[in-house]
Formats: structure tokens, C-alpha cells, sequence
């Protein structure tokens, strides 16, 4: 059974780990190789390690998925980063482990997240998903959000295009 709870200082390696392990399979062929191999762990870990030693701004929240003691996947969220956006929260990242995708576990990590962006007090809310990752966009509609604009980004060396979803909270 999987436990969705607030991330702590300790997860911080677990969570860089999660995340450098999903871009590698989810955006193949999204991206050149090249910017696949430049993925840097270590730079991931360290970036989690600071973010999670500090003081989360108000509405911002990092939750884990836990799985008989292993952290497999994590959502991060807080306020939007739309200049204009009023009472509109983010969902910053959601990442699985790719062993388990298809498991219910990023269903339980999303209405976690929106339920503290709620209880925030956000009324909307965005999230950004890189162009061609049907899988993704896929889980996000199904969680009931939609697209609604499109931008150009650099990541990772290469630009991409991402896809906007928004959802009444």
C-alpha cells in the first residue's frame, strides 16, 4: 500500500534519483540524446537537498510516495509562476519511477497535491507538460485537466515545447 506524505530533508536523494530516472524514460524522443545523457544526478540531489533544508514558502508543499519504505515517486507544488495568475497554484513537477507507472501511485500523488493546493487557498491551477509525452498529458486529463496554451522553453540544453493544463481546484 502506498503512503503519500509531506517529503522531509531525508528524501532529498531519493527524490533527485526519481526524477533524473523518469526524464530518462519519458522524454526519449522528446529530446536529443545528447540532452537525455546530460541529466545530472548528483546537480538533482544537491539542488533537493537545498530546497528541502530550507523553509517552504507559504502554499508550497513537496509530497512523496512511499512504497514498503522506498520513495517512488514526488509531487511538488506552490504558487503559481504566471505574473498575472491570482489564487492560481503550480504543479512544479510530479514524477514516478517508471516500474510503477500504471499502479495507482501517481493518482494518489495528484489528488494529494491538489487538495493542499486547496487547502492554500488556490481556486485554479497550472501545470506545464513537455509536447509529444502522451503519457503524460494522457494521466493529466484523466485527472480531470485540460490544455490551454503552449511555450517555447530551453531545457537542458534544448528547447522544448510544453503544454499548459489548468484545473478548477
Amino acid at each position: 500500500m502506498v503512503t503519500v506524505r509531506p517529503a522531509v530533508a531525508g528524501d532529498a536523494d531519493a527524490i533527485g534519483r526519481v526524477q533524473v530516472e523518469t526524464w530518462r524514460a519519458a522524454y526519449r524522443g522528446l529530446m536529443p540524446d545528447a540532452a537525455i545523457a546530460s541529466f545530472d544526478l548528483e546537480g538533482r540531489q544537491r539542488m533537493w537537498r537545498e530546497g528541502l533544508a530550507r523553509e517552504p514558502r507559504p502554499g508550497s508543499a513537496t509530497f512523496v510516495a512511499e512504497l514498503e519504505g522506498e520513495v517512488v515517486g514526488f509531487a511538488s507544488l506552490g504558487r503559481s509562476r504566471d505574473e498575472e495568475a491570482e489564487n492560481e497554484g503550480e504543479l512544479y513537477a510530479i514524477y514516478l519511477r517508471p516500474s510503477y507507472w500504471d499502479r495507482g501511485i501517481g493518482r494518489a500523488l495528484i489528488e494529494r497535491a491538489e487538495e493542499s493546493m486547496r487547502a492554500s487557498g488556490f481556486e485554479r491551477a497550472i501545470l506545464w507538460v513537455m509536447e509529444g509525452n502522451e503519457r503524460g498529458e494522457r494521466f493529466y486529463r484523466a485527472a480531470g485537466w485540460n490544455s490551454d496554451g503552449r511555450k517555447l522553453e530551453m531545457f537542458q540544453g534544448a528547447e522544448v515545447a510544453e503544454l499548459r493544463y489548468r484545473k478548477a481546484l
